[in-house]
């Protein structure tokens, strides 16, 4: 649904269940081949429109969802399957889901923002961002201009599976998602260190 740029709290949604969860700023192919989804693309693309990604989790749908957006048409087939770009704009928490909305073969959600707090002052969340030298933005790289860093940046950087995102989104503390972020670093010093091991082995032989 095309809506301005002030986002109302709670708005509507087209829906498209995937077990995938985008980020603000993160950009993937994406393969249509079931008519619902064709529709819902093709009408996308006509209006240049957004739609909801609600998260399917192993348990079914989670309340959690991405709003995105399709930024390429990247091929069709004859049967008018669709390869596409779509970039994630924001993220929102279901209200209610409709499996089929009215004249349409796809369904549609009731959304609210999300707007849990993800930044983070934790020094040692700074300090291991600039030694991984993370791309925290497109602009600004690895610069971190002000006192506060948003976990959802370092996030999308680190390259996170659906279902850590959704782990980190559902996560209500502070402290926890800090935390949580910081074994993901610790984690990622551990495989370059690994990768560097690897590397000096291989030029040693």
């Amino acid at each position: 649904m095309k809506r301005s740029k002030m986002k109302p709290s709670i708005y509507r949604l087209s829906a498209f269940p995937l077990n995938l969860i985008l980020l603000p700023g993160e950009e993937i192919p994406l393969r249509i081949f079931e008519p619902r989804y064709k529709q819902l693309i093709t009408e996308c693309l006509e209006t240049k429109q957004s739609f909801g990604i609600p998260f399917l989790g192993e348990n079914g749908m989670t309340e959690i969802g991405s709003e995105v957006v399709v930024t390429k048409l990247v091929g069709r087939n004859a049967n008018e399957d669709m390869v596409i770009s779509i970039k994630g704009i924001s993220l929102y928490k279901t209200i209610d889901f409709f499996p089929v909305l009215p004249d349409k073969l796809y369904g549609g959600t009731v959304s609210e923002l999300l707007s849990a707090d993800f930044s983070t002052t934790n020094p040692e969340v700074a300090v291991r961002v600039k030694a991984l030298k993370l791309n925290l933005s497109n602009e600004l790289g690895t610069l971190i201009v002000s006192d506060s860093i948003n976990m959802l940046d370092i996030a999308r950087s680190l390259m996170l599976k659906s279902e850590e995102k959704y782990k980190l989104l559902t996560l209500t503390s502070k402290v926890d998602k800090e935390q949580f972020i910081i074994n993901q670093l610790r984690f990622m010093e551990l495989i370059r260190s690994q990768e560097t091991k690897l590397e000096n082995n291989f030029s040693l032989n």
